[in-house]
């Protein structure tokens, strides 16, 4: 039995209905008919609820079906699911998140939901488990369908923080970013035909966000256009809230490094790696444990940019501006992540992985999304500390 909640004297109660249709409270959409109708009862059959090796007898009980959008996830359709199965007959319940894609999404040709898949079904096998949601299946087509089933980790305690990051939380989430990263510079260069499997089917032209900075209401707003996925946006720096002698060292940078540079550094990265994909767990009132999900954005490209990414979006509020605090706040969370890396791949170069990020961290700076305009002048003005302008 893998891992379900006890449950053998009641059931949990049946979720908030999306479109009342039939038997009270269920909605009767096709996804929803598949997952309640054919999929779960079949994956019970398969035993995929089943510890490897079990013999016990299981048999299908129920199942709770609702839509569960999450605004960060744009590609796929996502239910919360309690399914309950029978163990020599006592009945357990297995909360899940389950994932389909859009009806109309080519799944011929590099998609968000095929990134995923091949994150669950393959990669793990080479990365391991840690740190991701039990993933019970990964599949294009068993059961006529593509789907992607996973624990739902809110029934184990973990939540999404809000606002931005403190010192605990960034720390947690750099051991776990530099375990990903370490891992993959590990495989490329000790299984390199393996990593080029991976690599090969995420290193393709995709949508790659620009901003603009929007004089009317002083944010930063985006949209999506076709172009080189390492291509810097010359637009970021044609109203920069900084001044003068920044902002023309920033032109200046702009006019030599136009785009990434592949290097050896480059790996998979997560290509979101924000709060919103960020669950955590608390003991004591301190956060204990983080899990990252929606591996959909997958990119082949630096770490920098997942570094730059969710550094940058959770910089300590000084009510002062005292730029030495945050830069020393910065090159801690630099070394922490450096430090987990090492430890996961003792073979990098840590001085050259070091300068990597530091010079190609104003790329990740270029897809954060809807930045106010003090905070995006915060994020240069420190880029500049750490030398990422130089």
């Amino acid at each position: 039995m893998a891992d379900p909640d006890p449950d053998p004297h009641t059931k949990s109660p049946k979720p908030k209905s999306v479109k009342p249709a039939g038997v009270a409270g269920e909605c009767v959409c096709e996804h929803c008919d598949f997952i309640r109708r054919v999929l779960i009862p079949e994956m019970v059959h398969d035993r995929y609820f089943c510890e490897p090796g079990s013999r016990e007898f299981v048999e299908f009980d129920s199942v709770d079906v609702e839509h569960f959008d999450r605004k960060s996830n744009r590609k796929n359709m996502l239910h919360r699911v309690t399914a309950r199965v029978k163990f020599s007959g006592v009945t357990h319940s297995f909360p899940l998140i389950i994932k389909l894609p859009e009806p109309h999404v080519n799944l011929l040709s590099s998609s968000p939901f095929l990134n995923e898949e091949m994150f669950y079904s393959k990669m793990t096998l080479n990365y391991g488990t840690d740190g991701i949601p039990k993933c019970y299946l990964s599949d294009l087509g068993r059961y006529d369908r593509p789907v992607i089933v996973l624990e739902d980790l809110a029934a184990r305690g973990y939540t999404q923080v809000d606002d931005k990051l403190d010192e605990d939380h960034l720390k947690l989430c750099m051991k776990a970013l530099a375990t990903i990263h370490g891992k993959g510079l590990k495989l490329r260069a000790c299984r390199f035909p393996v990593f080029r499997e991976f690599y090969a089917k995420l290193s393709v032209p995709a949508d790659w966000l620009h901003f603009h900075t929007s004089t009317q209401t002083g944010n930063i707003r985006s949209f999506e256009a076709q172009d080189n996925p390492g291509s810097l946006d010359t637009s970021l720096y044609s109203a920069l809230p900084v001044d003068g002698d920044l902002s023309e060292k920033i032109r200046k940078k702009r006019d030599v490094t136009t785009k990434l540079e592949l290097n050896d550094f480059w790996t998979i990265c997560h290509g979101n790696f924000t709060r919103n994909n960020l669950l955590f767990r608390y003991e004591n009132g301190k956060p204990s444990d983080v899990k990252v999900i929606d591996w959909s954005t997958m990119r082949y490209c630096s770490p920098s940019i997942d570094f730059g990414h969710i550094l940058l979006q959770n910089l300590p509020d000084d009510r002062d501006d005292n730029l030495s605090t945050i830069e020393a706040f910065c090159r801690n969370i630099l070394r922490i992540y450096l430090d987990a890396v090492k430890d996961e791949y003792p073979e990098v170069d840590r001085e050259l992985l070091e300068r990597e990020i530091i010079a190609n961290m104003p790329f990740a700076y270029g897809t954060i999304e809807n930045r106010v305009l003090r905070e995006a002048g915060m994020m240069l003005h420190t880029l500049d500390r750490l030398g990422s302008f130089d």
